[in-house]
């Protein structure tokens, strides 16, 4: 089993490369051999959070093989409204995204809605920090919303964030992944939806170096990835030269225990 536990529904930043419907995605995770894709609504993230978290939860009674988060915006208090999809049975949690929704995930001013969203839910994807100019979600940042929420899981997205500057535009956040280590949390994990993976050799293994497989999970940001690069993400995983009991935990194992009966048997 393969499980994917980031990944977004409709039109990303208007590119029609990366567009995918419930079918679209669907046929690609069989390309792939990927058994179960969490989703966000890319419209929840971008434009209109309501209208998003609706159409996605049309879209999960079609699909075989997605499961969803519902999106919320502390720019948009209402937002908090659209907590009760989480009862349906394929959403598994609730999305983050501070650097496109535009506020600081450790600022005051936000703090009383998204702890009343970890007390709502029993997972959270957030985005972490990895576009020029923006920290809203630092790693670091992230971690310390999950400590003040032990009962609620957490998923840093983009193994913990890329740095980027204009001399050497993009490599691994290993500083963040190192202090996220650091602090020892029991309810933090670390996605693996990260470019780089795909481009230079070793970042994999850094990661589980640093964090242990029993806190990192497969995730590939599709449709930004496609099939192919999704396939290979798989093998680079499968290639770690660890136990298979740990590439299993990446793959699988991990994801199923934070979804618990959300996954058949």
């Amino acid at each position: 089993m393969i499980i994917d536990l980031h990944g977004h529904i409709g039109n990303i930043n208007v590119a029609p490369f990366w567009a995918a419907n419930a079918s679209q995605l669907d046929d690609s995770l069989d390309r792939c051999g990927v058994d179960w894709l969490c989703v966000s609504s890319a419209k929840s993230i971008m434009y209109d959070v309501h209208e998003g978290n609706a159409e996605l939860a049309l879209s999960l009674q079609t699909s075989r093989k997605l499961l969803g988060y519902v999106v919320a915006n502390p720019v948009f208090p209402d937002s908090i409204s659209d907590l009760p999809f989480l009862r349906e049975p394929k959403f598994v949690g609730v999305k983050l995204h501070p650097d496109y929704h535009g506020y600081d995930i450790g600022a005051r001013g936000v703090r009383g809605f998204l702890d009343e969203v970890a007390d709502a839910t029993p997972l959270i994807l957030s985005h972490v920090s990895c576009m020029p100019g923006t920290g809203f979600a630092a790693a670091e940042k992230v971690a310390d919303y999950a400590a003040r929420h032990p009962k609620t899981n957490f998923i840093l997205a983009h193994l913990a964030g890329i740095f980027q500057n204009s001399l050497y535009p993009y490599f691994p956040n290993l500083e963040g992944l190192e202090r996220v280590a650091a602090m020892g949390l029991e309810n933090v994990y670390v996605d693996t939806a990260h470019h780089l993976m795909y481009v230079y050799p070793g970042v994999m293994e850094q990661a589980v170096s640093i964090l242990g497989a029993d806190h990192l999970v497969f995730g590939t940001d599709m449709p930004l990835q496609g099939p192919v690069q999704s396939r290979f993400a798989i093998q680079i995983i499968q290639s770690l030269p660890i136990p298979q009991a740990d590439r299993d935990k990446i793959l699988f194992g991990n994801a199923r225990k934070l979804l618990g009966k959300k996954i058949p048997e």
